[in-house]
């Protein structure tokens, strides 16, 4: 793992080993060292800076002219609002990563392009503070229990960062360590964070603000649970050598080390392999593509149609393709979601419809679901079908196997977006949120990785073996 993007691939010649260290070196003058905002009143502190900073300049810009209608925030304004995201951390950021996979394309401009960053620049601890969070979770004699710690992260998130250590086995381990106070400031900070936004009017009325907040909220307080996402990697460690492993599909889920994991701080196997959206860029072969693709769908496919268990994080950098043993490992189940067989089902048939491009079945299912009221304008209707028809074209029977390298899907997406805006009536499910988030984001890095997959088998095969 290296890095923002967790993870680094292995080299083998000296002139590989210096492309590495140059590789950590950038990465790491990313992470910049700022004291994590603890306690009640730093926090509330913190968000008070935030509105002052962001309402003094959106007067500056209103002055000189460069922000536009009521709503409207300029680049400076997006970019303060970003980096007090990353110096906050915790649910503050939490939310911001969520605006910026799910709803981007519906976003403000200028805050859609701010928000890209929050997904990778988020601040690290000072030395300090992290002694303290380690004395306090595994003891004063922490040290004693690694034969190796690597004090500087190689990666940081929305509610910790990541180390590189070596077990007293002398196996080569990750550990996430969780920023002190994110846990209990959860509900205070997304309110204050909810009441920046409204008063400010950065975001649209129809993204339904409160729903987002509630969404991040709950999921937040998943991830905070270092106990509960262990015991997530082990089931879908045991749910992949049930269901997940084929002669040519290699699927790796790190083990957990319970022995030097509290709730606060989890340790696991070190996977090496490079997040998913990098092998473009890296010259890697179309066929390689597609296999990896395939993989990473079919995958997603199981958790969501057949496991109905689900890692909603969509992020590239929980995908790590390992070249060298031709394995795409799977990381990071803090965000894991459970969902009811009567929903999946009624989400199943949705997902036909749209396929089949079925207009009546997909207007009742989405009633059934509560995407729809029953009193929506027909514009919104027609929005409504139209982005059904984007989201069932992999699927679809006469595609086969499907060039995601052609499909513009958030393009297209986006035009419906805005009549959703001004025209939706009632939020999404709760549900939804995460399961589209999650199947959007896989959709999303097929056309990333330009692959060809045949999408409708991999959907066919996850329904042979449903779990009761």
């Amino acid at each position: 793992r290296c890095g923002s993007v967790r993870s680094c691939r292995r080299m083998s010649t000296g002139d590989d080993e210096d492309i590495l260290k140059r590789k950590q070196e950038r990465i790491r003058r990313k992470l910049e060292e700022k004291e994590v905002p603890s306690s009640a009143f730093q926090r509330m502190f913190g968000f008070g800076t935030m509105a002052a900073s962001m309402a003094f300049q959106s007067a500056g810009d209103r002055f000189m002219g460069n922000q536009g209608g009521s709503g409207a925030m300029s680049d400076a304004v997006a970019e303060t609002f970003t980096k007090e995201l990353c110096r906050m951390r915790g649910a503050a950021l939490k939310v911001g990563q969520i605006l910026s996979l799910q709803d981007s394309q519906n976003l403000p401009p200028s805050l859609a392009k701010a928000l890209e960053k929050v997904r990778t620049e988020a601040n690290v601890m000072p030395k300090w503070q992290l002694r303290e969070v380690l004395e306090k979770e595994l003891g004063e004699n922490w040290e004693t229990k690694f034969k190796e710690f690597d004090m500087e992260p190689f990666a940081a998130a929305s509610i910790g960062q990541v180390h590189q250590a070596v077990a007293l086995d002398g196996r080569k381990i990750a550990v996430k360590i969780q920023y002190p106070g994110v846990a209990d400031s959860v509900d205070a900070d997304m309110a204050n964070l909810q009441r920046l936004l409204q008063l400010g009017q950065f975001i649209p009325k129809g993204l339904f603000l409160d729903r987002v907040i509630n969404t991040a909220k709950e999921e937040l307080a998943y991830e905070c649970d270092y106990i509960r996402e262990a015991e997530n990697q082990s089931r879908f460690a045991d749910l992949l050598k049930k269901f997940g492993h084929t002669p040519n599909s290699k699927l790796n889920i790190p083990e957990i080390l319970p022995d030097i994991s509290t709730s606060r701080i989890l340790s696991s196997e070190w996977v090496d392999g490079e997040p998913v959206d990098r092998l473009v860029s890296d010259g890697v072969s179309q066929k390689l593509r597609d296999s990896v693709a395939d993989r990473m769908l079919s995958w997603v496919i199981k958790e969501v149609f057949q496991f109905r268990l689900v890692q909603s994080d969509p992020n590239w950098s929980n995908f790590l393709y390992d070249e060298e043993t031709d394995t795409l490992n799977l990381i990071d189940f803090g965000a894991t979601n459970e969902y009811s067989k009567e929903f999946i089902d009624k989400y199943l048939r949705l997902v036909w419809a749209c396929a089949e491009k079925d207009r009546v079945k997909i207007l009742r299912t989405s009633k059934e679901i509560g995407f729809l009221g029953g009193k929506e304008s027909p514009a919104m209707i027609s929005a409504h079908i139209e982005a059904a028809y984007v989201m069932g074209e992999p699927f679809a029977a006469d595609n086969q196997p499907f060039d995601f390298s052609t499909f513009k899907h958030s393009e297209r997406m986006a035009k419906q977006g805005q009549v959703f805006l001004k025209e939706r009536l009632v939020p999404p499910p709760k549900e939804v949120y995460t399961l589209h988030r999650k199947l959007f984001g896989a959709i999303s890095t097929c056309v990333k990785l330009k692959a060809k997959v045949d999408c409708r088998e991999r959907l066919e095969e996850a329904l042979k073996n449903p779990l009761k």
